[in-house]
């Protein structure tokens, strides 16, 4: 069956499965649906492995071109919402051992730093906003690096325990215990900014 336009409008109505398997066939507006679908919760997630944003949008938008062009394997993928960010993490994990290469990135984001506005700071429009914004930082920072990257992948992006656990490579159970962890620390965090008065004022 090919996708229509009509329900192009929504990548929910069709499977990862589906998707992967239109892309082998060839049908490019599947591999659209699919970028849609993955593209940000990718970046969020390298992110974890690498600081520099344009660096892992580059990397993850690098990465459904791969797709597209080896199309003709993905039958042999068997759950392709694992396979996509275990290939992320693996081709951040490179970059950041190329050490002069990781360097030279560094650099140029402290030069762009200087003369280009933040673009979170043209997101963040008012006071109230940024606050808000710093305090869920503050939280997520807390974390500790792996309980983190479980918890945003279960809560934030809908993976089930035994993907994630695929992704980090690690059992459910570890996953569970990781975001056991980051519940604890949300909680302990979100108490103690209570009591300092500072949800009251956002």
């Amino acid at each position: 069956m090919k996708i229509n336009a009509t329900k192009m409008a929504s990548s929910d109505c069709f499977s990862d499965d589906y998707l992967f398997k239109q892309i082998q066939n060839g049908q490019y507006e599947a591999m659209e649906l699919f970028f849609k679908r993955y593209y940000t919760p990718l970046c969020r997630f390298g992110m974890s492995y690498e600081s520099n944003s344009c660096l892992v949008e580059e990397k993850v938008a690098d990465i459904f071109i791969q797709l597209w062009t080896n199309r003709n394997i993905l039958d042999t993928i068997k759950n392709p919402k694992s396979y996509i960010y275990v290939i992320v993490k693996n081709s951040l994990k490179k970059i950041r051992k190329s050490e002069p290469f990781h360097q030279q990135i560094e650099e140029t984001k402290t030069i762009n730093s200087i003369f280009s506005p933040s673009r979170e700071q043209e997101i963040i429009e008012n006071e109230q906003k940024e606050m808000k914004t710093n305090l869920i930082r503050e939280i997520l920072d807390i974390i500790p690096k792996k309980s983190r990257q479980a918890f945003e992948l279960s809560r934030i992006d809908g993976l089930k325990y035994k993907e994630i656990a695929e992704i980090q490579n690690v059992t459910p159970k570890t996953v569970e215990n990781h975001i056991a962890i980051a519940l604890k620390y949300i909680s302990r965090a979100l108490e103690s900014y209570k009591k300092r008065g500072l949800l009251n004022s956002i």
